[in-house]
């Protein structure tokens, strides 16, 4: 089976995948946009040129948004697997199984990671630049709360189906597709071209952050992404990966649901939130940190486990 992308460099391979995501991106949402056009006819078109006027106009958002991710994120990560390891699904290591112990490790990490996580965002959104800077930060705050505006307006539904639809959107599109390309192909090529897995998790979760273009929340999304990475590292397994992501988005969506339609008293930003209660946070942080070498030491003695006996 031919493969050309395999064994070269790690910079030609990124660049070769950064082409194959914008010609992707290009392509989806022109075809995308087409077909927009044809099943909602003139409505659909309008609605970018005079949004206040146009009742649908989230919906159609929506639409883009997904048609995005693919085009960004899961199309181009599934051609650059076949080019360089002919089978995508192998190449992705999305084949291979573990045990269910390794699976449970997992979700303790990212359950624990939580109140830290919570901590971060709170310090981060109080970043303060120098004077010299005012304008950057003032750029930064517009950007955060175009941003911030955008997802609340995405996250405003008051029925099961607009549920479904963002669980879709915002958990599990961003799951895979985030997962296949940061860890399962940026991860792996620096980590090759680093010679050190460290760094590769580190860079990876730096660019992670970056691209959501959300300043105020860069240090706890780059933690998460940190996580995200250490868990494919360890155990091999991006399924895991993508699992742990898509859960970490949905509860987020489902609990913003939940406490809209007042089914839940507890804001979002308050589940797991142990700023105010110094002990219990101390705790949470000890018992985050615990969980990486829990996590190592369950993924060793799952191989242990599961070697073939000489």
């Amino acid at each position: 089976m031919n493969k050309p992308l395999e064994n070269k460099h790690p910079l030609i391979q990124l660049i070769a995948m950064l082409g194959l995501s914008l010609i992707s991106l290009l392509l989806v949402m022109i075809v995308g946009f087409v077909i927009g056009a044809a099943v909602w006819g003139n409505d659909f078109t309008s609605a970018f040129l005079d949004a206040s006027k146009n009742e649908n106009y989230i919906e159609y958002m929506k639409y883009l948004q997904i048609l995005s991710h693919l085009g960004m994120f899961i199309v181009p990560a599934l051609i650059f697997g076949r080019l360089s390891g002919g089978n995508t699904i192998s190449y992705f290591t999305l084949n291979k199984s573990t045990g269910i112990a390794v699976f449970f490790a997992a979700l303790l990490l990212i359950a624990f990671a939580q109140p830290f996580i919570n901590i971060l965002v709170e310090w981060n959104q109080g970043l303060k630049l120098p004077d010299s800077m005012s304008s950057t930060q003032q750029w930064m705050q517009q950007s955060e709360d175009e941003a911030n505006k955008m997802t609340e307006l995405f996250m405003t539904t008051g029925t099961v189906s607009g549920l479904m639809v963002n669980l879709l959107m915002m958990a599990l599109i961003p799951a895979i597709g985030e997962e296949l390309v940061f860890r399962g192909v940026l991860q792996r090529l620096l980590v090759r071209w680093f010679r050190s897995a460290w760094i590769g998790i580190t860079v990876a979760s730096v660019i992670f952050s970056a691209i959501h273009v959300q300043f105020f929340g860069f240090v706890p999304r780059f933690v998460l992404g940190f996580v995200l990475g250490f868990v494919f590292q360890v155990s091999g397994r991006l399924w895991i990966s993508i699992f742990i992501h898509f859960l970490n988005n949905s509860l987020a969506v489902i609990t913003y649901w939940l406490y809209a339609n007042k089914t839940i008293s507890v804001s979002p930003d308050d589940i797991a939130n142990f700023n105010n209660n110094i002990p219990v946070l101390l705790i949470s942080i000890v018992l985050f940190l615990a969980s990486f070498v829990l996590f190592q030491r369950v993924v060793a003695n799952n191989r242990k486990k599961t070697a073939p006996t000489p």
